[in-house]
């Protein structure tokens, strides 16, 4: 899309205010992580097959669907056990707090490890996946951020996820740009419930409803912002095909960058 030629698919935003109108009266801007402003070296299930490959764990006859399914089963194993024993929003960030989480995954895989293999597998998954190699701030996000900022605008992170993504952004040397930074892959706490957007918006002072959030999920990211009652952004660069989800009233972009076509000065 060229400048000023964002989409904003039909519907009445709020009952008083048109959807341009909330974009005016926006104080600030909150984004998601993962392919909304960084891109990662290879999926999930490629990085799994990497680390087990790299422990002597034969994994060429294993299929990404299988991968994927064992994935999937660990997740779902997963969201019942946190509500269950009831943790924190934060829980997860200690690779002691997977163990059983990974030997469910690994023996839907056929696999078989003894606690310690485990806790070595699930410790280089971390080191890996909070590594600047593996994760990292596209370009013009960061660029965007910078102008976005000198704009006026209140600019703060709320992700999906289990570890404090704060070092990414260290590397990405924008942490002098964004107020608060929030996170949780908890069930009931993670999106697409509003928990981590509404911390943010209490931690930086500014009314829900003059907050906008930037996502690439419809089912997650759109879902939160319209709980939270923000103005939600759906960036489509990573996931095209979620544009033909997007629900009424959400803002839709092709690429990070036409945020600073939206938003000109809080």
């Amino acid at each position: 899309m060229s400048e000023n030629e964002f989409s904003i698919t039909r519907g009445t935003m709020s009952k008083d205010l048109d959807p341009r109108e909330r974009i005016e009266r926006t104080k600030a801007i909150i984004f998601d992580l993962h392919h909304t402003i960084t891109k990662t070296r290879e999926s999930p299930s490629e990085l799994l097959r990497n680390i087990l490959a790299e422990f002597k764990i034969e994994v060429t006859d294993i299929s990404d669907n299988t991968l994927q399914e064992a994935f999937e089963y660990m997740d779902r194993w997963m969201a019942r056990y946190q509500v269950e024993q009831n943790v924190g929003p934060h829980w997860g960030g200690k690779a002691e707090d997977w163990i059983q989480a990974d030997r469910i995954m690994l023996e839907r895989l056929g696999y078989e490890f003894t606690e310690q293999k485990i806790l070595e597998i699930e410790k280089k998954w971390k080191r890996e996946t909070k590594s600047a190699d593996f994760e990292w701030l596209i370009e013009e996000a960061i660029e965007t951020m910078q102008v976005l900022h000198s704009r006026g605008y209140t600019l703060a992170i709320a992700t999906r996820r289990h570890d404090d993504p704060t070092g990414k952004l260290k590397h990405a040397e924008v942490t002098d740009l964004i107020s608060c930074i929030e996170w949780s892959g908890v069930s009931g706490y993670a999106k697409p419930n509003p928990y981590t957007l509404l911390s943010v918006s209490k931690q930086i002072g500014v009314n829900p409803r003059l907050c906008a959030y930037v996502g690439n999920y419809v089912d997650l990211d759109v879902i939160a912002a319209k709980r939270a009652e923000m103005v939600p952004v759906l960036t489509t660069w990573a996931n095209p095909d979620e544009e033909d989800k997007a629900l009424e009233n959400t803002i839709v972009i092709d690429s990070v960058d036409e945020l600073t076509h939206l938003f000109l000065g809080s």
